[in-house]
């Protein structure tokens, strides 16, 4: 099954040089390598990682364009003119005097990546950049408010994402930037900031107050506003540095481009291997794969570019944005000779260009799963969640894991609390990784799976504790033996500098978007692997409490019944006297539930049929796919209970030997 897109998407995504250097132990080599990702074989669909366009099976539904609004749909009344304008100037005003905005009280709805449109109106006393709705509109004199040296950072977004937008917000002025100001989609989003003092202006795109849904029409109409506001920008003169707004700034990035005066434009990166072994830009044209346009500079010089780009998008409503910047970028493109800043020439050699070296200006795969800047001791300026496998929820978890994100105070307590266990993997399992062959095979993914299926056996006793006794878990800090992708590859992406195993984000494992959805009436929380180190949980290692699995045949540990003591716990117990075990003695009162000694020991399973049916159903749903061998279909499902013999499969199929890879549907 080829995924819309997929040709245009993944081809670019990986260079000639790269082709050639994985593709040299296929029989076939380079050719053969670049016929599976081009051709019908690939499962997964998601390079900029957003929601996935899904393989059948019982998750696809939610991943189906959804519906748009009806015309007027969401629109409030509009303040008066004279009130809007003293609104909008005391916004602007109290930021330039104070420099922070206010947190969002409610800590923001389910976010994800940000999407813009053509900015409207007006807002101010003089003529707002393009036409349309005139209530805080975009315009010269409120940018030059916020701009420092004539550059300004931008992002946008829906209500939807009010959470992203303040992370991305908080996150700039931690490290000093002000610069910045946010386009607001609608009414809801543009009053939610300016009561925070957050610089904004309209864009009254008209398109959704929900989660745009990656690969939907609504998703492209979004990416095609980004072009707009570049256009809009440098038509103004500035200097826009445009994110989107599913990135997290950890440093300013505003001097770093300074110290380019001669680019007109700078651009983020999909390649997966640093050419510069300095801060400088990468080296062109070794970091040939495709720019990503999440994260771009462009100076005014930029702006036939920017308007040729608009253009060619009107006039194909198939071509996806991203694919028609590189085609115009690399149109022409030519090295400049004896430059140290690694600049070239571009678009028919009438700009110079220069790509953001991505071991700091990070894409979702060197920032988070090579985390190519911890390796090399480098401080990243910025991590854009792409790469990913969970939508929404995925980019806000990635995050949390890496202490990214700034979560109210009331996502560190708990009504019941919290359940932990101590991570143990066994170092065979890794050293199997570490030789195994990699040749494009299902064989060859054995050790993966071996790994990876000792530690879902660990989180499905997790995950019934949590179920048993109420408690949010924390998931573990989990490895895996071979990276994802959504094309065959022999364990790392091609051009990948990933070292195997590696600590894995979670949704490379578990499908976070069902996870975050309420199954049969029960609101099963979970949090990421590093919530604990977060300092806001720091009163929660005072109310922690230790307990054991027993080796077979110790004496004094707790079945759930009058004797033993609540901190040492028989293995195999079933839901009934782990709920009595845990219900009574210290084990109530602590905040937190350590459990150490071999989780995988202490569960037995549910005494009643309906419950163990209602939990297998409810992990069937939560684990996800690994992707890809060279086979059609290519994808293998993660299984929960790949242990039990016989079982049936989410997919119906019977498991009555020992659990192997298989393949689809």
């Amino acid at each position: 099954m080829v995924y819309w897109g997929v040709y245009g998407r993944l081809r670019p995504m990986v260079s000639e040089q790269d082709l050639l250097r994985q593709g040299k132990n296929l029989p076939g080599g380079a050719q053969a390598l670049r016929d599976m990702i081009e051709g019908e074989r690939l499962e997964e669909l998601n390079p900029d990682g957003g929601a996935t366009a899904r393989v059948s099976g019982d998750i696809g539904a939610r991943d189906e364009p959804r519906q748009e609004p009806e015309a007027g749909q969401g629109v409030e009344q509009e303040e008066p003119a004279a009130e809007q304008v003293e609104r909008a100037a005391a916004v602007l005003d109290t930021f330039e005097g104070e420099g922070r905005v206010r947190q969002p009280e409610d800590g923001g709805g389910d976010a994800g990546a940000g999407g813009g449109a053509e900015p409207r109106g007006g807002g101010s006393g003089e003529e707002p950049i393009t036409g349309g709705s005139r209530r805080f509109a975009l315009t010269k004199d409120m940018v030059s408010k916020v701009a420092v040296d004539n550059a300004v950072m931008v992002t946008w977004a829906n209500y939807h994402y009010r959470d992203f937008v303040m992370n991305w917000v908080t996150h700039l002025q931690d490290v000093g930037c002000t610069a910045f100001i946010v386009g607001a989609m609608d009414d809801k989003l543009l009053d939610f900031l300016l009561d925070r003092g957050v610089p904004t202006f309209s864009m009254s795109s008209g398109l959704t107050l929900e989660d745009f849904g990656w690969g939907t029409p609504t998703f492209h109409k979004m990416g095609r506003e980004k072009i707009n506001l570049i256009y809009a920008f440098t038509k103004m003169g500035f200097d826009v540095l445009i994110s989107d707004v599913d990135t997290v700034w950890l440093r300013n990035p505003l001097p770093y481009m300074a110290q380019y005066p001669d680019a007109d434009i700078l651009s983020s990166s999909d390649h997966l291997l640093n050419t510069a072994t300095d801060e400088g830009l990468e080296k062109w044209p070794d970091a040939s794969s495709a720019a990503n346009i999440g994260i771009m500079l462009f100076r005014p010089k930029g702006h036939d570019l920017a308007a040729e780009w608009v253009r060619s998008l009107e006039n194909d409503a198939n071509y996806w944005d991203q694919n028609a910047f590189n085609d115009l970028m690399r149109r022409g493109s030519s090295p400049l000779p004896n430059r140290a800043d690694r600049l070239f020439g571009c678009y028919d050699k009438k700009l110079k260009c220069g790509i953001l070296p991505v071991s700091i200006f990070c894409s979702g795969h060197t920032g988070f799963t090579q985390d190519m800047p911890g390796k090399l001791s480098l401080h990243p300026y910025v991590v854009h969640a792409t790469f990913q496998f969970s939508g929404t929820p995925g980019k806000r978890h990635r995050m949390r894991e890496r202490l990214w994100w700034n979560d109210p105070a009331e996502y560190f307590s708990h009504a019941k609390g919290f359940v932990v266990y101590d991570y143990d993997v066994p170092q065979p399992l890794l050293e199997a990784v570490r030789s195994m062959e990699r040749n494009f095979t299902l064989e060859a993914t054995q050790p993966h799976f071996d790994l990876v299926n000792h530690q879902l056996r660990q989180l499905r006793v997790l995950f019934a504790l949590g179920m048993i006794t109420g408690r949010a878990v924390v998931l573990p800090r989990l490895q895996c033996g071979m990276d994802r992708w959504w094309a065959p590859h022999d364990g790392t992406i091609p051009g990948s500098g990933l070292e195997l195993p590696y600590v894995c984000p979670a949704d490379h494992v578990l499908d976070l978007e069902a996870m975050s959805r309420e199954v049969d009436e029960v609101d099963f929380q979970f949090r990421e692997y590093s919530f604990l180190e977060n300092a806001k949980a720091a009163e929660l290692h005072e109310s922690t409490l230790e307990l054991t699995v027993c080796q077979e045949g110790n004496a004094g540990c707790s079945d759930g019944s009058s004797g033993g003591a609540t901190e040492k716990l028989q293995p195999g117990l079933n839901d009934q006297q782990l709920k009595a075990a845990l219900a009574a003695g210290p084990a109530v009162q602590a905040k937190v539930l350590r459990i150490s000694g071999g989780i995988e020991r202490l569960f037995a399973g549910w005494v009643q049929e309906e419950e163990q049916e209602r939990f297998k159903r409810r992990l069937d749903g939560y684990g996800s796919i690994w992707c890809c061998v060279n086979a059609h279909p290519g994808h293998i499902w993660y299984d929960f209970f790949w242990d039990v013999s016989p079982h049936q499969d989410r997919h119906g199929r019977a498991i009555n030997a020992t659990w192997q890879p298989l393949t689809g549907p």
